[in-house]
């Protein structure tokens, strides 16, 4: 946890970012922020721009600074690194397992905090789709942690209206106590349908 930011500064930033949200987007949709559980969490939302991760923690407006699992490609520049590891970011290499990453991911959960994750990897534009990586439910079933599913309108656009949903919380569906590379593959589609369709409802 080494880096990142005081209490008090993460509030300051939360609020400051809401303010800057409204003016640069007037009318925002927020629903179901109630639904995020105390403890143990993994927020699994879609990806489609390099704001997301601060739009999501900002709303959610949870007492614990949470965690954010980043492609460490962001870490390369020196203000970015000192930028995102004060958010609570810590790198995860998506070319191969990354045992360091899984290490910090399963620690924030088991120190009961919450685990912000894009399954998708990479941001993506409307209308386009990739196949998820299996880490978040590699990680969720670890720890026997809830996924949070997330949707946040991927066209954000200034002054274009926006929503941002945070779904019921669901332990995955596991046939056996070791799930195969094929189940978590299912299990994080799945994930993301049910994130997609959340959008789809708005």
């Amino acid at each position: 946890m080494t880096g990142m930011c005081s209490k008090f500064t993460y509030r300051f930033l939360c609020v400051a970012s809401r303010i800057c949200f409204r003016i640069c987007h007037p009318v925002i949709h927020i629903t179901g922020r109630e639904r995020i559980p105390e403890g143990p969490a993994v927020l699994c939302a879609n990806h489609s721009g390099m704001t997301d991760p601060i739009w999501i923690i900002a709303w959610a407006r949870l007492c614990r600074h949470p965690r954010i699992m980043a492609k460490k490609e962001l870490f390369r520049i020196p203000i970015l690194k000192w930028f995102f590891t004060k958010l609570g970011a810590f790198p995860v290499d998506r070319e191969k397992p990354d045992i360091s990453a899984i290490k910090s991911s399963l620690q924030t959960l088991k120190d009961d905090n919450k685990l912000l994750i894009f399954p998708e990897g990479t941001r993506i534009k409307n209308g386009k789709s990739v196949h998820p990586h299996s880490g978040a439910a590699l990680i969720a079933h670890r720890v026997n942690a809830p996924v949070v599913p997330i949707y946040l309108s991927a066209k954000r656009g200034f002054f274009r209206p926006v929503h941002l949903i945070y779904g019921e919380p669901y332990f995955l569906d596991f046939q056996g106590a070791k799930p195969d590379p094929a189940t978590l593959d299912r299990c994080s589609v799945e994930m993301m349908q049910k994130i997609y369709a959340m959008g789809e409802s708005s």
